[in-house]
């Protein structure tokens, strides 16, 4: 260890490739990686997920470890697994920047980015590294079928980007027994979250690297996005598994108990980020009607929940960046090759379950999703091709 002090949707149809062989555009494929973990406060985690990572990594795999300022034991217990190349931060500086360090450090051709509350059999690595090989030279990023353990069912088997501007999960909080095993397969997919996550680090520093403003939430799924806006593109290899715990109390959420309103703020906020960073103006132009529609549903859901000051200082937020929006939508919009059409989809909706309560919250949720899909119909072929 060395240590350093730097100052539910129905299932969709997927291309799917088995075997398949992508034309060589001249570029060798490295399988060097790097596992990358973002810790903080994450004592109760690390230590199995770092004992099976290091199960799963063949000989001299690299482990890096950025943690946020932890004020449990995480450092002392990072310690304690030889192999393990720690960078301890004085501040927290949110999940996005440390992910960048994580892509600026790492000497690999990949970075495997892993959630810290994670464990992973023995079996993981080698459908991811399988997938990217297969799929090269188009791949941005490889996902692991991420599973839920305290629940039984899927996480996501990665997902789609919804018009209105989050992620549908491919699968999500499917029973497990239910869910197609994917053997041998790989499945394309609209768009990634970083449960366990292979991205190539030379394209994602290309793009810029994940968003910092985000800090946390979503800044996986905007950088999937940037990623694929360049031309390449988002896979899942689901004989990759990783099993998912419970996070951290202050942020994450399993279905039960108050939900955090510094999350609810920033998946608000960092929802219009996205859309208006990434959007074409054709597309925020034709769209407004279902993006403002469902802002109307989560501004009725944060009414119902005592939240409205949780979204107004979300919004208040976006309003302060708009000249950062502006500057990076230029270059974002400039060196784009695909259409709005390529890149979205409509779905329908992945909220935790729990989070949509009683059956007037659940009869709108299905109002607005069949609104959504229908309109979606009609708008997506005048947004063109690129």
């Amino acid at each position: 260890m060395r240590l350093e002090r730097p100052s539910p949707p129905a299932p969709l149809p997927l291309r799917r490739e088995r075997g398949a062989n992508p034309p060589d555009l001249g570029i060798p494929f490295d399988a060097s990686v790097t596992v990358a973990l973002i810790t903080y406060n994450s004592a109760a985690y690390i230590d199995r997920c770092l004992e099976t990572v290091r199960a799963a990594l063949p000989e001299g795999g690299a482990i890096l470890v950025i943690d946020n300022a932890s004020s449990d034991d995480t450092l002392a217990r990072v310690g304690g697994h030889a192999g393990c190349r720690l960078v301890a931060l004085r501040q927290n500086i949110g999940h996005s920047a440390a992910c960048n360090l994580a892509l600026q450090l790492a000497d690999s051709a990949w970075v495997l980015f892993l959630d810290h509350d994670t464990y992973v059999p023995e079996g993981w690595l080698t459908p991811l590294l399988d997938a990217a090989r297969t799929t090269w030279p188009h791949t941005a990023m490889v996902g692991s079928r991420a599973v839920l353990v305290q629940q039984g069912r899927i996480h996501h088997d990665g997902g789609f980007a919804h018009v209105v501007g989050h992620m549908t999960l491919h699968h999500g909080f499917m029973p497990v027994g239910q869910a197609p095993t994917g053997a041998g397969e790989v499945w394309e997919v609209g768009a990634q979250a970083s449960t366990s996550l292979l991205v190539h680090r030379e394209r994602a520093l290309e793009c810029g690297g994940l968003d910092a403003r985000y800090f946390i939430y979503l800044n996986d799924f905007e950088l999937s996005l940037r990623m694929r806006l360049r031309g390449w593109r988002c896979y899942t290899a689901p004989e990759s598994l990783v099993y998912h715990l419970q996070g951290n109390a202050e942020t994450s959420w399993r279905g039960r108990g108050d939900y955090p309103r510094r999350r609810a703020q920033l998946i608000y906020r960092n929802r219009w980020l996205t859309i208006l960073k990434l959007y074409s103006a054709r597309t925020l132009l034709l769209c407004a009607p279902i993006i403002l529609l469902y802002d109307g549903l989560l501004l009725a859901a944060a009414l119902r929940k005592g939240w409205l000051g949780v979204y107004l200082r979300a919004l208040g937020e976006v309003l302060s960046m708009r000249e950062a929006i502006r500057t990076q939508r230029r270059h974002i919009q400039a060196t784009r090759v695909i259409s709005d059409r390529e890149l979205l989809s409509a779905h329908g909706f992945s909220f935790v379950p729990g989070l949509v309560q009683g059956r007037a919250e659940r009869l709108a949720q299905g109002a607005v999703e069949q609104i959504c899909a229908a309109y979606w119909r009609l708008a997506s072929p005048l947004l063109g091709r690129r």
